[in-house]
């Protein structure tokens, strides 16, 4: 079992960084924190953050494979999870540059690689596995001095992937991708001629359940994995298709604030160049446009909301995260070949591109979160 300990030794032997090099000032926003995994020439995972200016303020060795990160509403702690089947969760004092702990799973249970805070920062919400009772769970943690586990809740369906906390505070939506798998078995999904993803709404008081949204059964096979929630409700979300990929499945989709859903189309020449794989979503401060990584296509795609027209689709190989820039219609996405890209679309939906920035030894993963507050 990984342990706190050991996790600061390898820190130690490794020479880790301080989390923040010099304090931000406001209006700075290329300084703004993109965190993201990734990883090193030598195989090894870190839990980084970088800005567009192309600096690297920190950098943070993980046990692991790491998978996503989220930052408390204060803006000083953050945490990242452990890719599945990982059971490891990292928290960093963003403010001191320090590891303030490193919680494992409880035992039967495994983290799926995301989690969420509650509006006042209280409480932490994480994705989970109840392997041996083949269902999914929603961890519920106290934060303090230590996080600590006080319950669970259940998902009301298998492998929830992605959580989200929407704009009015209360409503917590899950991404269950629907499909089985148990640690004794890798990574190997074991239910795919049944599975059925959708996506919950819990209340995120006391977790009883509110709605479910599901796929149509021709569609059952389209694992909902990530999602983002607009300012107006409206939840974006992504898919991997675990079918034939010839059939060429719609891989983006949201549910608007009046509870329709709605599946984007990309034109039928493109779709199959996707392979069936969304790894990223994210909507713009404005709730205007969303943006979605394709990397098994090479491909970054905007889109308007919420009629879900396509505005751009670039080649861009191996794209990871993409995360909502500080203006209306911007977005930054990275590479697994240490690159960073900064696109904005206007009001009239033109696409504008910044400068990209290449981050030498670093491979980033298929997530990015941006720490919105200046230290």
């Amino acid at each position: 079992m990984i342990t706190r300990r050991t996790l600061i030794a390898g820190l130690v032997a490794s020479g880790a960084t301080s989390l923040v090099s010099a304090p931000l000032t406001a209006g700075q926003a290329d300084d703004r924190l993109l965190m993201s995994c990734a990883r090193k020439p030598d195989g090894s995972f870190v839990l980084v953050g970088v800005t567009e200016n192309g600096s690297v303020p920190f950098e943070l060795q993980l046990p692991g494979r790491g998978h996503a990160t989220t930052i408390s509403p204060d803006g000083r702690t953050a945490v990242h999870m452990a890719r599945r089947p990982g059971r490891f969760m990292l928290i960093a004092d963003l403010e001191t540059g320090t590891l303030k702990d490193l919680v494992n799973a409880p035992d039967g249970r495994h983290f799926y690689g995301h989690a969420g805070f509650s509006p006042d920062g209280r409480v932490l919400f994480t994705t989970e596995n109840d392997f041996d009772n083949a269902k999914g769970a929603i961890g519920v943690w106290t934060v303090g001095a230590r996080y600590e586990r006080v319950g669970e809740w259940d998902s009301h369906d298998i492998g929830p992937h992605d959580l989200s906390l929407m704009p009015d505070g209360v409503t917590l939506v899950i991404a269950n991708g629907g499909i089985l798998t148990h640690p004794d078995s890798g990574r190997a999904k074991l239910n795919i001629p049944d599975m059925k993803p959708s996506l919950v709404f819990l209340d995120a008081r006391d977790g009883s359940f509110i709605r479910k949204v599901e796929l149509p059964h021709e569609l059952h096979k389209n694992s909902i994995r990530h999602l983002d929630t607009g300012p107006d409700g409206t939840v974006l979300f992504g898919m991997q298709y675990q079918g034939d990929t010839s059939d060429a499945p719609p891989l983006v989709g949201m549910i608007g604030r009046d509870g329709k859903s709605t599946l984007f189309d990309a034109p039928e020449t493109l779709t199959p160049q996707l392979k069936g794989y969304c790894a990223d979503v994210a909507i713009d401060p404005s709730g205007r446009f969303g943006a979605s990584t394709f990397p098994r296509g090479n491909r970054i795609a905007i889109w308007s909301i919420p009629d879900g027209t396509l505005v751009s689709f670039n080649s861009v190989r191996d794209s990871a995260g993409v995360a909502a820039g500080p203006h209306p219609g911007g977005f930054r996405f990275s590479t697994g070949f240490g690159k960073l890209l900064s696109r904005i679309a206007d009001p009239s939906a033109h696409v504008t591109e910044g400068n990209p920035q290449r981050f030498a030894g670093l491979a980033f993963d298929n997530h990015m979160t941006v720490l919105e507050r200046p230290l």
